[in-house]
Order: C-alpha cells, then structure tokens, then sequence
C-alpha cells in the first residue's frame, strides 16, 4: 500500500502560498478498503506531537476541506495522512499573510529602460538556520544570489490583474546565502508595461516603469532574526537584456556598458500585494532539432512539435550578431511568420563570446520552426527547444490501433499544455496570448481529465472573480482585462455574453466533477451564482421572460453553415444559444449549492426549471421544433446582424434547425417530450446527411455535436464524424501534419496553404473539446454525478468497427482506471482495472449493469 501525491490546494508542499482555505488531498494506491477512513492531522511540529487539526473521510476522492483561519504568517505546517498502518507526511508554509510590509517599493528617476537590475551586498556575521526572500518585480523578474539563479521557475510572477492583486512569491535560499553575498535581481517589462493587447498592442497597461519590493527574512542559529529590505540603499543598473515583450521577444547586446541609475523609493500600492496563488512556469521538456535549408535557403531548425517556450544555446565562436526567428509553420516549403499578424517572436543576440550559453529571459514563443542567422550548422545544432508549462500533473493517457487517432489526442494535450502558461490563454504565438473565457467553456472538462488542474485554474479563477466584480457581476471576454485608454475594440469595451461568460460555472462544475474539492468550489462559488444574477436582473428588467434574447452576443463563433468563406459568425439563432446557456449555467449553480448545502440552491433550481420551460414553449409547437420563433426578430439577433454587417458585410442566414441548435436542444434535454426528441434526432441525422456526414459548427455546437449523435442512437453518424480525414474534421488536421488543435476548422487548406492570416492560430485548443467524447463515450469512462453520494463511476463504451482496439487510463486518487476493448471475431473483449476504494457499474451493449469489483475485470460484449 501506498500514499502520494500529497497536496494542499492543489500543490505539492506550497512554499509562500495564499491560503484562503485548505483543501489535503492525495493518492492511494494497493490494496484498499472502501469502508476505511483516511486520516488527516496537521502540526507545527514535524513529530506530531501537538496537533492543531485533526480530520478523516471516506470520499474515494481523498479530499478534505477546512478553513484557514487556524495559520500563522511565515510558519511551516506537517500534515500526515493515515490509512489502516500506511502513513505519508508532506509540508506547506504561508508567506507574510497579514504581517506589514516594512520594504518599499523601489524603481529608479530615469527614462523608462527596457530592463533594469536592482542588487544588494549583504553580510552575515552569524550561522543561518533558516532564510527566506519574499519578492516581486514588475514586469517580469528573476532572481539571482552571487551569479546562480534561485529556483527553477521562470516569468515570475505571471499574468494576472496586477491593477486588482500583485502576488509575490517566497524563495527558500537558506542554503544559498554565504557570509558575502549580492542579492540581484532583473526585471523586464513582460505583460506590466511590454506591448500587449490587440490591433498592435498597447504599452505601459499597468505601470511605465520596472519596480521591486523584496524582503530578505534570516534567522540565525542562535534565535534572533535579521530583515534585510529594498530601499534607497539598494543599486539600480541597466544591463544586457534591452528590448524585451511577449509579442516581439528579446534582444540582448553584450557590448554594452552597464549604465548606473538613480534609486527611487515610489508611493506603490502595498495594498494589493498578495501571496502567490499560481503554479510555478517550468521547462517541463526539451527537444533537439532536425536542420534543413528551406526553398529560400534560409537555416531552419524543425523541433518536430509545436510547443510554447524558447530556445537555448551555446556560443562556440564569438558572434556579433545572432538571430532567431520562430513560427508556427511552413508555406511552399519556407519558414513563414504572416500569421503572427504584429507579432515579431524573434531572439537576438549582439556581440555574443565563445563559451556563453543563452536563452531568454522574458518573452516565450508558440513555435516548431526556428529560422536561424549568424550561426554555423554546428553551432545551431546545438540549440536546444524547452517547452514552458505552469507545472500540472498530466492524468490520462490514451492508445488505440489508429495513428490518426493518437495523434489527435497528442494535437489536443499538447495545445493545452501550450496554452497552460500562467493562464489559459488562446493561443501561445500571436498578438494574442489571452484568457478568452470562450475557449475555455468549451474545452474545461476534457482540460480536468488530462491534467491536475485545481491550482492553475484557482489562479485563474482569482482573476476572473476580481474583473468580474468591476462589472457587477458579467464575465468579461478575457481575464485579465488590460484597462486602457481609448479602446476601440468590442471584447475591451463589452462584457456578458454566453458561452464565453459560461467560464463562470463551467469551470467550477467541472472542476467539482473531477476533483471533489469543496475549498475549492466554496471559493468561488461567487462566480456562479454572480453571474447567473448578472443574467436574471437583465432578464427580469425586461419583465422576466426567461429567454436569453437580448444584448450583445456571438452565437456560435467561427462556425462553418453560414456558407460564406472566412466569416466568424455561425447560422444559429444566438438567442437560442443564450438561453441554453442560461438554462445549463442555472442548473449548475443549483447542483453545486446543494453540494454545500447552501439553501439558495432551490431559488436557482426553480430558475433553471423556468428557462427549460420558456425554451420549450418558444421553439416547439407540441412535438415539432418551430423553425420560425420570434426570437429570429429578437434584439440579440437584430445586434448580431448590425455587427455582421459593420465589421463582415454579411448577413447572417440565422435557424434554429442548425447542427449546433439540434445538437444542444438534444445533448442539454431542451425538448417536451421522447417523441419530440425522436424527432430532433431524424432532423439532426438529416443535417449530417445534408452536409455528407461533416460537421458545421463553431465554438457553441462542436462539443455537443457528437455527444448528441451517439445519446440519440446515432451511433454511426456519431462514429463517422470522429473518424473523417477529410475537411473540415478533426483528423483532416492530423493528416495535414498538424501538432497542436487548429484555431479554424480550415486554418490550413487541403492544398497546404494557410487560409488567412486575420485570426488564424494553429495552437487553439476549443475544437480539442473532443476528446471528453473519446473518454465519456469511445472509451465509455464517465465520473460519478456530482449528487450522487456513492460517488459511483459508470463504465459504458461505445464500440466501432473502424478501431481494433483502444485504451485509456485515467489516473484517479486511488490510482489508474484503465478501460480497454478489443474485437475478437463478433465479439468484443473489455477489461476494466478498477482501483480500490472505487465503485464502478459496467453498462453493456444491451443495457444490463454489472458492479465491478476493484482489480481486473474482463468481460465480453458485443455491439448492438
């Protein structure tokens, strides 16, 4: 028997973390009792001696929530977990929490410069017993003690509202500390005041100059304690690193002299300063590349994945000047960067030494390609890829007999992980790089069944909560907002819409519906329940009709059955659309209150049973769906069609009876009756027939799409969808080469060329959504329902002829699930690894429900 995985939070022994609630959680693994309590202690002291806590639970999720209130600023915490004779201990220590600052913000009386360097000599006349650095700069820093880097994370200290929180972090560097040291740390611009936003970016968002406030806390051997404080004292010098951005990369020059400036104390806001919430960003893989000379003889250097990260080398002559360009593909066989729209994403190195070796500092790429001057073939075969990631567990693994298959679930793993940096961004290349909300509705469930992602997506949700407060409760487009002045752009200047505001639910359903985590949902449960209010006053300010039919809306964005090339707007009635959303995020909310046994669950039950209705009675007349509502002359649409025409030239043929609106009213139960759902299904069938069994959707409609198909019997219609190599399809991607999901079903034409480069990312990962239909229905692993006590798992695969086999695991606090099937002649052979302390039902072919016991179970089935 084993216990691992120990974490709080989310995080393996959190260093300096904020810790507004507790949630332990771990992992078993051996052989397991369901009936046996785990036990959970907490101490200050590492023999447990003296306990300030003491829990137990029997969820087979192995969590256990509590309040904070009991911690004390800068302390370490042991926390044990004990089941039956096995025990695992781990740590966390809090940062300053409420302690004062007694370190002032610093910066420097100069002109802006793109990269500063503050540093300190301090002495030490005692032994150290223990030492720890509470630091942040802005932009971006990192921190340096006698030349060597502290710790092993970069773009410290991420994305985030800086205008709303300012998180710092904590360094242990009690064993870096000598009787001599300097204390130096740079800091760039980054997202604080480095170009960013759309439409060529904005500059200085946040702040128009680099500033640091750092705490050196040393306890000596002997008990007393010395702080050692930015203030006038500290130098502030300019050094290598000169321009640097998210977009346009870096530059350093290392002729250059180091320039002394003029230390400043500045009035910053100590207010905002918070403990880090956000994992560390990592290397968390590195590739070696492939050297070719591309039809314009130009050095490429192919890393055969495309990641989000840098490069880093070593200088075996001196270079004056060295220059790496990255992209994302090839066209006519040259290294091709149009798609980045503003974004330069090169690296340069001037007057570089034989012997240095190199790498960024504070900007990453989205790239495969490398386009490389100034070095011979030797050098640049030396120049290693590093793939940056805030830094998760990755939970689910996935293998059938079809390559095309598996590459697809590589292409949507590796977009997430491409994106995953300090938030979830769209796309990790462009002049882009945002928290769309959108996305992220769309793709978080398949997001929680490859990743451990209570900690990334907490963050996030931080950010999302504190934006959503200045809107009095709408979910913005993106978080973080950049405020900015004369913003002309709608997704800067508009908040509210459905789907993209869903993030507000979406993510702590799902988040409950893998982890179990109820610190977690508790925290922000004012995400939901904020903006479903947010809906329902605007709703009731129009006389309570409980139809989404108003305000500024997208539909379903980037979907194909408009008919007209390159249009970013879907057929689908958005209000339609708005309504579902309505109704599912309603619906949500009191699921997730009646979790927590909050009494307001019954107010948005009875909302949630009210929309359901509406929607029913304005698009079905009894059984049959009415194709002509009046929400076809609503005020959503009449705005929609305004903003087709102003910013597209278009109008929109707008229906109900689209893939996407068949496929939600199906997949979300939005129909009075069977019959009418019969029906819904022969007209969906239609559809597909209608455009040769391919799809047509968007963002709204592509999840649901074949979730509908197969739940309606569907099941070849359903299957053929999945398996099509041809466009517009998942595995027309894969066929094309492709390493990452696409940001447009047609990103890259049939012939290899890129259909334009407007909004064309290949490195998107909502159309990746698919893969919870490969691991709910292909593979047939669906989670207990989030209201069921017994925290039952159902086990139900769907077979098809055009797999000979798969397999997949998904890794859960009591260890690996594995499903596989396989054909053998009519029959097909299913195993089932079922870890201990779990309970799973298998449901067969023809609907009989077998209870598996933990262990392997084997079973032979057959399709129907």
């Amino acid at each position: 028997m084993k216990i691992s995985h120990l974490k709080v939070n989310g995080v393996d022994t959190p260093l300096g973390y904020r810790f507004d609630y507790l949630t332990f959680s771990w992992k078993l693994e051996g052989q397991l009792d369901k009936t046996e309590e785990c036990r959970v202690e907490i101490s200050k002291e590492e023999d447990f001696k003296e306990l300030l806590w003491r829990g137990s639970t029997k969820s087979s999720f192995n969590t256990i929530s509590l309040q904070s209130e009991l911690l004390e600023a800068k302390t370490k915490y042991y926390w044990r977990v004990t089941y039956g004779n096995c025990v695992a201990i781990s740590t966390f220590e809090t940062a300053k929490m409420d302690e004062p600052w007694k370190a002032d913000w610093i910066s420097y009386k100069e002109e802006t410069r793109d990269c500063v360097t503050f540093s300190k000599n301090i002495s030490f006349t005692k032994e150290i017993k223990k030492a720890r650095l509470y630091a942040v700069g802005h932009g971006l820093y990192e921190v340096f003690l006698n030349g060597e880097k502290v710790g092993n994370e970069y773009l410290t200290p991420g994305y985030h509202s800086y205008d709303l929180l300012q998180q710092y972090q904590t360094y242990d560097v009690t064993t870096s500390l000598m009787a001599d040291s300097e204390l130096s740390i740079i800091v760039g611009n980054g997202w604080y005041r480095g170009r960013f936003v759309f439409e060529g970016g904005f500059k200085n968002i946040y702040g128009d100059k680099q500033q640091l406030i750092a705490e050196l806390h040393v306890e000596y051997t002997d008990g007393t304690i010395e702080q050692f404080v930015t203030d006038e004292t500290w130098i502030v010098k300019t050094n290598h690193i000169q321009d640097n951005s998210i977009y346009d990369g870096e530059i350093i020059d290392f002729s250059l002299d180091e320039t002394l400036l003029t230390t400043q104390v500045i009035d910053g806001d100590k207010h905002l300063l918070t403990a880090r919430l956000d994992l560390p960003v990592e290397v968390v893989e590195e590739f070696s590349p492939r050297i070719f000379f591309d039809t314009k003889n130009q050095m490429i250097l192919d890393f055969g994945q495309e990641i989000t990260g840098w490069i880093c080398t070593e200088l075996l002559e001196n270079r004056e000047s060295a220059r790496f360009q990255f992209g994302e593909l090839l066209q006519n066989g040259a290294f091709y960067t149009e798609n980045l729209r503003t974004a330069k994403q090169e690296f340069i190195i001037k007057n570089g030494v034989k012997g240095m070796k190199l790498r960024p500092h504070f900007t990453f790429f989205g790239f495969r390609y490398v386009k490389v001057e100034g070095l011979s073939q030797e050098e640049a075969d030396l120049v290693v890829a590093q793939a940056l990631q805030s830094k998760m567990d990755e939970t689910f693994e996935f293998s059938s007999s079809n390559s095309d298959l598996n590459q697809l679930l590589s292409n949507i793993r590796w977009s997430q992980k491409d994106n995953f940096l300090s938030i979830p961004t769209d796309c990790p290349q462009r002049d882009e790089r945002m928290g769309w909300t959108g996305d992220l509705t769309i793709f978080a469930n398949t997001a929680c069944y490859n990743m451990e992602t209570r900690a990334f997506f907490g963050h996030f949700m931080e950010n999302l909560k504190l934006e959503q407060g200045l809107l009095d409760g709408a979910t913005p487009f993106f978080a973080p907002v950049p405020k900015v002045e004369d913003a002309k752009n709608p997704f800067l200047t508009n908040a509210g819409a459905a789907v993209w505001g869903d993030a507000a639910t979406f993510i702590p359903f799902n988040l409950y519906r893998h982890f179990r985590d109820k610190g977690l949902l508790n925290q922000y449960l004012n995400l939901m329940t904020d903006w479903v209010d947010w809906i329902y006053r605007q709703d009731e300010a129009r006389g309570g009709n409980r139809l989404w039919d108003f305000g500024w809306q997208l539909g379903d964005w980037l979907a194909l059955d408009m008919g007209i090339k390159g249009s970013v707007f879907g057929a689908t009635d958005s209000a339609l659309i708005a309504s579902a959303y309505y109704y599912i995020s309603a619906d949500y909310t009191a699921k997730m209150l009646s979790v927590l046994e909050d009494n307001r669950s019954e107010f948005y039950r009875t909302l949630a049973k009210e929309v359901r209705e509406k929607i029913i009675n304005t698009y079905f007349n009894a059984e049959e769906l009415n194709t002509n509502p009046v929400t076809l002359q609503s005020e959503v649409e009449n705005i929609r069609q305004s903003m087709a025409q102003n910013y597209g030239g278009v109008t929109i043929p707008t229906a109900i009876d689209t893939q996407t609106g068949l496929a939600i009213l199906l997949r979300h139960g939005l129909y009075p009756n069977e019959v009418a759902r019969g029906k819904l299904a022969k007209r969906l069938q239609e559809k597909m027939v209608e455009h040769d069994g391919y799809l047509t959707t968007g963002f709204a409609g592509t999840g649901d799409l074949p979730h509908a198909l197969l739940d309606s019997g569907l099941h070849e219609e359903a299957m053929d969808l999945l398996f099509k190599k041809e466009t517009p399809s998942w595995l027309f991607e894969v066929e094309m080469g492709a390493t990452t999901t696409w940001e447009r079903w047609d990103s890259i034409l049939p012939n290899g060329e890129i259909s334009g480069t407007d909004m064309n990312s290949l490195n998107h990962y909502a159309y990746g959504a698919v893969e919870d239909f490969i691991v709910e229905k292909l593979l047939g692993i669906q989670l207990p329902n989030v209201l069921d006590d017994t925290e039952t798992y159902v086990i139900q695969p769907n077979f098809t002829k055009r797999l000979e086999w798969v397999k997949g695991a998904l890794q859960t606090a009591n260890g690996e699930l594995s499903v596989s099937w396989r054909f053998s002649g009519d029959e097909v052979l299913v195993d089932v690894i079922l870890p201990g302390r779990t309970i799973a039902k298998y449901v067969s072919s023809n609907g009989d429900e077998i209870y598996l016991k933990p262990g392997r179970n084997k079973m032979k089935d057959v399709i129907v």
